[in-house]
């Protein structure tokens, strides 16, 4: 994830990783504030980069969001990257149920490149974004 963050250069990629786990796959899985994501083996006490293996699992949907399939109790799920950076880093008080991509780039997940808006929002941010192209 990191390259294609890198590539859209609209987040620092000067800064820090900042490391949390990912909400219901605690101490198993975790995201890092720029969209990349680690594991855990059972009883392994070291994080390991899942970078080769999530670069093979990451879906790319149609619209251009990128997927990783997350594994709890032998239970697999595509999960969305934009999401799970935004569920973790970034405050929604209001509980908006869409995020957005500022600069418009899905392939870039890196946490300053994200906000929470209602689908009213997004679709309106999209329609200016197409204009200003």
């Amino acid at each position: 994830m990191k390259d294609r963050c890198v590539e859209c250069r609209s987040c620092n990629v000067q800064e820090i990783d900042i490391w949390k786990d990912i909400e219901g796959y605690e101490e198993r899985y975790r995201i890092s504030n720029k969209g990349e994501v680690q594991y855990r083996e059972n009883n392994d006490k070291e994080w390991k980069t899942k970078a080769q293996k999530l670069i093979k699992n990451i879906k790319k949907s149609g619209q251009g969001y990128y997927y990783v399939r997350l594994a709890k109790s032998g239970k697999k799920e595509l999960k969305s990257v934009h999401r799970l950076v935004a569920k973790t880093f970034i405050d929604n008080p209001e509980n908006k149920e869409t995020v957005n991509h500022k600069n418009g780039d899905t392939a870039c997940n890196c946490v300053d490149n994200l906000e929470w808006m209602t689908q009213k929002e997004n679709n309106q941010a999209y329609e200016n974004q197409k204009r200003n192209k």
